[in-house]
């Protein structure tokens, strides 16, 4: 009994950090550029001694959230008509300059600081490859080519970079950014579309469908971990009255 208690206690565990991963994801659903996220679990089988005294054992099966996958697959893009509004349309990430070093992004809602500086809605500075984009001074005509390159009245302002990344090798940090312990090669088959942004890739009908499947499944391990521990009392009261 007591083995089946910690396999109820475990798989509400495992339902608690899904829980927890498909209401990030719903309330990031109007995030530009969010990846959508899925939890991993794995079956840990343990050897249990059996009840009836014998000193045998059996291996019960336990569950635990072993990490998160997350679906890098592009999300809609919506048109906006923003001057700096991008959208990167294909296999390709903008490069970002943070504090803790280059980062990378695919939420393309882009502005101007106060010293000209293309930034993102946190205020990192968009790279290109010769360092940061700063657009002149009282500039309102900014064309922004398909292939990244920036231009004014005055003339070109920079090239934003856009690079790529094998399968799994970018690391989800904070602010919608990813980061890699690999070298990026550049986005050959990328391109900057200026007055678009990219939505998340998050279908809120299916999240808000697997949310009710996981509430279902956690009440229904609720029952069978109380329907156990009654069970347990009851042996125990039983037992009490032999003695008396």
């Amino acid at each position: 009994m007591e083995a089946s208690l910690l396999v109820g206690l475990s798989a509400q565990m495992a339902l608690r950090q899904n829980m927890e991963i498909i209401a990030n994801n719903i309330a990031n659903s109007s995030t530009a550029g969010f990846k959508r996220e899925a939890p991993l679990f794995e079956e840990l089988l343990v050897p249990v001694e059996n009840d009836d005294g014998t000193g045998a054992s059996s291996e019960v099966a336990f569950v635990r959230d072993w990490g998160v996958v997350r679906d890098m697959r592009a999300g809609p893009l919506e048109q906006t008509g923003g001057t700096l509004d991008v959208a990167v349309d294909g296999d390709g990430m903008l490069v970002v300059n943070t504090a803790a070093g280059e980062r990378y992004t695919r939420d393309g809602h882009l502005k101007l600081n106060e010293q000209g500086k293309l930034v993102t809605a946190d205020g990192d500075p968009v790279l290109s490859d010769g360092g940061e984009i700063v657009i002149p001074p009282g500039e309102s005509d900014i064309k922004i080519a398909r292939d990244g390159t920036i231009s004014t009245p005055q003339g070109p302002a920079g090239k934003i970079r856009v690079v790529s990344f094998p399968p799994g090798a970018l690391s989800k940090e904070g602010g919608n950014l990813y980061s890699a312990d690999i070298a990026p090669a550049p986005a050959t088959n990328a391109r900057v579309m200026q007055g678009m942004i990219e939505r998340s890739n998050v279908e809120p009908v299916v999240e808000i469908t697997k949310m009710i499947e996981v509430q279902r499944a956690y009440q229904h391990s609720t029952e069978t971990l109380n329907a156990t521990d009654d069970m347990i009392r009851r042996a125990v009261q039983r037992l009490g009255d032999v003695k008396a």
